[in-house]
């Protein structure tokens, strides 16, 4: 007869608790979906619309089609499948600058807006098309930009007071431009050459916050990092001084976000930028700045805590802007020991400790992205309420492009499960839970064991057990309790179970 053993743990650490980095057979996202596949896949974009359906366009070169395509998928169910609902020859020619993206107006529109750098033959200009979400049938806009080549864009959506459309674009003048549209993409107006008032030249990146507050920042001539703000939705009148956030020469690629704060005028900005590091070798590293009073004045610079050698590029910052959330995801490119590995940072609340972040780092991908186009980090809701984080990649040498979230899928049949009979781990009892559930599970001989918690983000939050067990049956009781004995939120979380020869998990559900 088998031996019970029982265990109940009560574990109390100060320390901070350190990110974990899931990898390989250790993946906690979800499985890697392929979106499309292309002959050269030039840039692409992704928004979620309030129903949580997910709409994605990529901009390809394809053979089959003897032009460049845009292609318009949807997604239903968090991510695991795609439908393409439509696709476009949107010029003559072909596209241009490999740059695409895409916006699911919220609120009471039920539109969706796909914006692309068209080649009229004349001019490479700014274009946008509009649909209704049923995609019944397109409704091709005024150009954005004329009579201009842009190389370049940003584009955002503010949901209050009213509904509108920002967009700004680099021309090959090297002149940044803003422009808005509160007609849902039919006139564009406000036009405000930023260079002309500004250093910016290149790479601008744009970001709205609660209330009427805009941010746009770009790089200068001189390889540093400029940004200016607008208290008012973009008014020609109310565009405040701009300032450097930081002074250093040797920044790039900077992207921007704002996050909801109450009250408004108290509006959370940062920005993240590429630093050229001379010594001890040349290398890019990540880091960030960060505003409390909607960008009047800066932080000193600050970096996440991956401090491993190799290059840190091309950072992708987007936040979760729906029902008051505050969620925000960065994703970026590493180039160091595991070559173009995309890792990833996460905040759960936008308006408090704006340089404390959820998970310092993490690894997520499953294929080397392609170093070409960069990849791109999104937030998401879950149709369960849940936040995720996600990532949108082309694998490497192949130009497939990859949607990777997670907890999107299910955990349990993702892990590795490498079985050998007499083991097991059961489901927990009760479940969902409060204030605390049993874990049961099976060792048929003498060995190594460990039984670890992680939320959906694939952070570790608590260590049940790590300890050699005689054979037999074993009990686990969690107390819904980190780590650090606090007590954690109501959501899904996900227990596994280790052994040398066995890896098993399973999801339970704390509800209080």
């Amino acid at each position: 007869m088998l031996k019970r053993h029982a265990l109940v743990l009560t574990i109390s650490i100060l320390a901070p608790l350190a990110s974990q980095q899931v990898l390989a057979d250790d993946q906690m996202w979800g499985n890697d979906v392929l979106v499309h596949q292309a002959d050269h896949i030039y840039g692409f974009g992704l928004d979620q619309a309030d129903n949580d359906t997910l709409f994605l366009v990529v901009s390809d070169s394809s053979t089959a089609n003897l032009k460049d395509t845009l292609y318009v998928y949807r997604s239903t169910d968090n991510g695991k499948s795609w439908n393409n609902v439509t696709r476009t020859f949107p010029a003559t020619d072909n596209l241009r600058y490999g740059k695409a993206d895409i916006i699911a107006a919220k609120g009471d529109s039920n539109f969706v807006f796909v914006f692309w750098i068209r080649d009229t033959g004349a001019y490479k200009g700014l274009s946008c098309i509009r649909f209704h979400h049923d995609f019944a049938g397109p409704i091709l806009l005024n150009p954005i930009s004329t009579s201009e080549n842009v190389v370049d864009f940003d584009v955002c959506q503010d949901l209050y007071p009213n509904y509108w459309l920002y967009v700004v674009y680099q021309t090959d003048q090297d002149s940044v431009v803003f422009k808005r549209s509160q007609d849902y993409g039919k006139t564009w107006e406000r036009r405000k050459n930023l260079t002309a008032e500004t250093p910016i030249t290149s790479q601008p990146s744009l970001a709205w916050s609660q209330g009427p507050y805009l941010l746009v920042a770009g790089k200068t001539d001189d390889d540093k990092i400029y940004a200016i703000r607008n208290d008012n939705s973009g008014r020609d009148d109310a565009w405040k001084a701009g300032q450097y956030p930081s002074g250093y020469t040797g920044c790039g690629n900077p992207v921007v976000a704002g996050s909801h704060t109450t009250p408004a005028n108290q509006a959370v900005f940062w920005v993240f930028y590429e630093f050229l590091m001379t010594t001890p070798a040349p290398h890019y590293e990540l880091r960030f700045q960060w505003s409390t009073d909607a960008g009047a004045s800066w932080s000193v610079f600050s970096q996440p805590s991956d401090t491993s050698g190799g290059n840190r590029l091309y950072p992708s910052l987007r936040v979760l802007k729906e029902n008051e959330a505050q969620n925000i995801t960065l994703a970026y490119r590493y180039e160091g020991t595991v070559p173009r590995q995309i890792r990833y940072i996460y905040k759960s609340n936008g308006q408090v400790n704006p340089s404390v972040w959820t998970a310092p780092y993490s690894g997520i991908n499953d294929y080397s992205p392609h170093y070409r186009p960069p990849q791109e980090g999104y937030t998401l809701r879950g149709t369960d309420n849940s936040i995720r984080s996600a990532v949108l990649y082309v694998r490497d040498m192949l130009h497939d492009l990859y949607f990777d979230a997670s907890a999107f899928t299910d955990v349990e049949n993702e892990l590795e499960n490498r079985t050998i009979s007499g083991f097991s781990l059961e489901q927990n009892y009760p479940n969902p839970f409060n204030p605390s559930t049993s874990i049961e599970f099976v060792t048929p001989r003498r060995g190594w064991v460990t039984l670890e918690v992680y939320n959906i983000l694939g952070q570790k939050v608590r260590q049940l057990l790590a300890d050699h067990l005689q054979a037999g049956s074993h009990r686990i009781a969690w107390d819904g309790k980190d780590d650090t004995g606090k007590d954690l939120t109501n959501g899904i979380y996900f227990y596994r179970m280790r052994t040398e020869d066995f890896i098993k998990t399973k999801k339970m559900i704390l509800l209080k």
